[in-house]
């Protein structure tokens, strides 16, 4: 049984308690956010977050013709983008080039540098997660985001706890 607020019915506790055990939502949110640690801790020296760095790398592969297609490519909402890109174009990473009613962004020469920085950075923090995680397999998807997050704790002990 949890400790909770005395107001809370026990029966309700409980089936909050269930979530806490089996959302999948949940779960996926404690390993992003993990996950996107080690990755932001890589990219730091760059001036970058993970968010940022896969917002260059979308636009270096072309798919960034307009924010709603680069938002899409990205996962993200507009309004996240948006922050992400006045971001890279206040670091000189990004310009926005006016093409009728929309507005495409590209990599300026200090973004392709910046870029070809970042994926060393990248490629490290993504081969030690890798070798952390050890041999992915056919399994519950919980299963292996919970070994994705021991896997980070085991490379940041500042996160054992999350």
């Amino acid at each position: 049984m949890y400790v909770h607020d005395s107001r809370v019915p026990d029966a309700l506790a409980d089936r909050a308690a269930l979530v806490a055990r089996s959302c999948y939502a949940l779960e996926a949110r404690k390993t992003a956010n993990l996950v996107a640690r080690i990755y932001n801790a890589a990219l730091a020296d760059q001036g970058l977050e993970v968010a940022q760095f896969s917002t260059l790398c979308a636009i270096a592969m072309g798919r960034a013709e307009s924010i709603t297609v680069l938002a899409r490519a990205l996962g993200v909402d507009r309004s996240t983008l948006v922050r992400n890109l006045e971001r890279l174009v206040r670091q000189g990473f990004v310009a926005g080039v006016p093409e009728g009613r929309r507005v495409r962004h590209v990599l300026t020469a200090r973004g392709a540098a910046a870029l070809e920085r970042a994926l060393g950075r990248w490629q490290v923090a993504q081969d030690r997660l890798a070798s952390a995680a050890g041999t992915a397999s056919a399994e519950d998807p919980r299963a292996a985001m919970a070994r994705l997050r021991r896997a980070v704790r085991s490379l940041d002990p500042a996160w054992k706890g999350a």
